[in-house]
């Protein structure tokens, strides 16, 4: 699993950047919940990207729902947020984790 930390220079918030630039103008990118924590690129079969927040500093958790889209779902993200935010950001940290087993899921009892 792949973790980004989006780090906007001194006084932005990253998070309320991207939230805006999405809302407003992007074409290939939507929220795929109501509380604006679930990020999805038009090929919305790739999987989606769950972000969060802290003093200014946006997390972003890439859920891929293939191997192959891992790839596919980092490069778009941090290729848009160098092309709408260059002068804005300070840093993106990338850390790399092993995958986490899928949750069980519960069965109906009858």
């Amino acid at each position: 699993m792949i973790t980004f930390q989006v780090v906007p220079r001194r006084g932005l918030d990253a998070y309320r950047m991207v939230r805006s630039k999405v809302i407003h103008e992007a074409r290939t990118w939507s929220w795929a919940n109501k509380k604006k924590t679930r990020l999805r690129h038009a090929r919305a079969e790739a999987g989606s990207i769950e972000v969060g927040h802290a003093d200014g500093v946006m997390t972003a958790r890439i859920h891929p729902k293939t191997p192959q889209d891992t790839f596919f779902l980092t490069e778009k993200l941090i290729g848009r947020l160098v092309a709408w935010f260059n002068d804005d950001l300070a840093a993106i940290n990338i850390q790399f984790s092993e995958a986490e087993p899928p949750k069980a899921t519960r069965k109906r009892k009858r």
